[in-house]
């Protein structure tokens, strides 16, 4: 009975896992729609506005609001300027890339957290995992096609979103250790929050109905996936939560086609056949050599997270 209940737990956190990051996907998807007519700015602070709720609500759940006076604030600032310049880009580029082009290139933020790691952080790299990198930066090269007649100039631009995904990882993981998940919740939204407001003063235009209700339920998924992203986690074994992150590929691809007709290429397929692999294989290297997981996406859950098993 005790093991039949702990496959049960398994299996849900593992489902809440896939769900948070499709979750995040429809936040991209409503992005991808409203970015063409609004600021970038204007969408990220509505977002984060609704992201707040559910996040504070978990907080107050878990009475863990007095964890945010031991904040590292530096780090913080940091960290979150990093975030809304990955964000920023992401969803400005959105507009002119197909999701699962787009995904194909943030997927390389594990791939340059690996090589900063080795650079910034004097972590040890071997050559297997400088070899999945290499193999990485080229399925993206493939996925991209950046010499075929269909690409499309913003995939450069974009791949400054994992770039600075990446780095704030980076931050974190130097600087920012004795950090509660939850002043990285809250003060991560609440610097967005500030920071796109100023943007915002110059650009605001009033949205119509329908569209501030999509970016309200945006930011509702952000945050309920965070939630659920985190949850699972702090549950899941490292090598059953790590793979669930590229699930984003599949429903980007599946959402950009049902949505707004982008049919995958040959070149789509094979290039993230290749970052998937290159990915899981840095990911389970790093469960071999240190049991920790890194969720290597650009979402707000960028943190390490140390499994026991």
């Amino acid at each position: 009975m005790k093991t039949t209940k702990t496959k049960g737990s398994l299996l849900l956190y593992f489902v809440s896992a896939l769900l948070a990051y499709s979750i995040w996907v429809v936040m991209d998807a409503i992005a991808k729609k409203l970015v063409g007519t609004y600021h970038v700015s204007q969408i990220i602070f509505i977002n984060t506005i609704f992201a707040l709720i559910p996040i504070a609500i978990y907080t107050s759940y878990k009475k863990s609001w007095h964890n945010l006076g031991k904040a590292n604030y530096k780090v913080q600032i940091a960290r979150g300027t990093c975030n809304l310049l990955a964000m920023s880009i992401f969803f400005f580029t959105s507009h002119y890339l197909s999701l699962v082009s787009l995904y194909s290139i943030v997927f390389i933020a594990p791939l340059i957290i690996t090589i900063g790691a080795n650079l910034f952080l004097n972590e040890k790299v071997g050559w297997r995992r400088y070899t999945a990198t290499i193999v990485g930066f080229i399925g993206v090269l493939i996925s991209i096609n950046p010499f075929g007649e269909t690409y499309n100039k913003y995939a450069l631009l974009a791949f400054f979103s994992p770039l600075f995904a990446a780095t704030g990882w980076l931050i974190v993981k130097k600087y920012g250790k004795q950090e509660s998940i939850f002043s990285f919740m809250i003060y991560g939204k609440l610097f967005l929050l500030i920071s796109s407001a100023i943007i915002l003063i110059n650009f605001y235009k009033i949205e119509v109905g329908f569209d501030l209700f999509l970016n309200m339920c945006s930011g509702l998924c952000r945050g309920i996936g965070i939630l659920l992203a985190f949850t699972a986690a702090s549950k899941l074994p490292s090598s059953l939560f790590a793979p669930t992150q590229y699930v984003q590929i599949f429903t980007g691809a599946l959402i950009g086609y049902l949505y707004f007709g982008d049919i995958p290429t040959l070149n789509n397929f094979f290039g993230n056949l290749l970052i998937i692999g290159a990915g899981l294989y840095i990911v389970f290297r790093e469960i071999k050599l240190s049991k920790t997981v890194v969720s290597n996406t650009l979402r707000t859950s960028i943190l390490t997270i140390n499994k026991k098993n």
